[in-house]
């Protein structure tokens, strides 16, 4: 059974990633989340975390692409995305720090006070920003904040992601950031 929790993060990750429902992620589709979550914190062109943003997506999308994009045609499918990320690619340190980085940008980008933590509102925002539904949104913040303590440091949201795509187990926060699955 936890193989199949992690399967069904990787799924409903893969989802989230593409933007266009096409059934393939491309530099196009990472390109348009990381806009549509620089609308959603009114982020400037210009702006530090606006390029911080941009960058971070696109470097993921390249990491994906190197070790997911099994046939050479710029763009990977739900398949090739799972076996890559299940064979490995999420272990490799560099996948990591990249993801690290998407976290990072994401977090600065929503810490709209400055606080150095993502309150619930600030959360729902994120997820919102996604389109990922409001039961969602409560489920995985109320799985992050592993304190207890009503916010989400920066330590525990990048632990999360990580558990994310790389944990089979259900006690782990991060294997709740997109919510039920049919194998819960």
């Amino acid at each position: 059974m936890s193989q199949e929790l992690l399967e069904a993060n990787l799924i409903g990750v893969f989802t989230v990633l593409d933007t266009d429902g096409d059934g393939h992620i491309t530099v196009t589709d990472f390109t348009a989340k990381a806009d549509q979550l620089c609308a959603a914190y009114s982020l400037e062109a210009q702006s530090a975390h606006h390029t911080a943003m941009q960058r971070a997506y696109a470097a993921w999308w390249e990491q994906i692409r190197q070790g997911a994009d099994s046939d050479g045609d710029g763009r990977v499918s739900q398949a090739e995305f799972v076996a890559a990320i299940r064979s490995g690619t999420a272990a490799d340190p560099g996948y990591l720090r990249t993801v690290d980085g998407v976290c990072h940008a994401v977090f600065d980008s929503s810490d709209s006070d400055g606080d150095g933590r993502i309150s619930r509102e600030e959360f729902e925002r994120i997820y919102g920003a996604v389109n990922m539904q409001a039961d969602v949104t409560r489920v995985a913040f109320d799985h992050l904040d592993t304190d207890g303590d009503g916010v989400i440091s920066r330590e525990e949201f990048v632990a999360g992601a990580r558990a994310l795509l790389t944990s089979a187990d259900l006690s782990q926060p991060g294997t709740w950031m997109v919510g039920e699955t049919s194998v819960r």
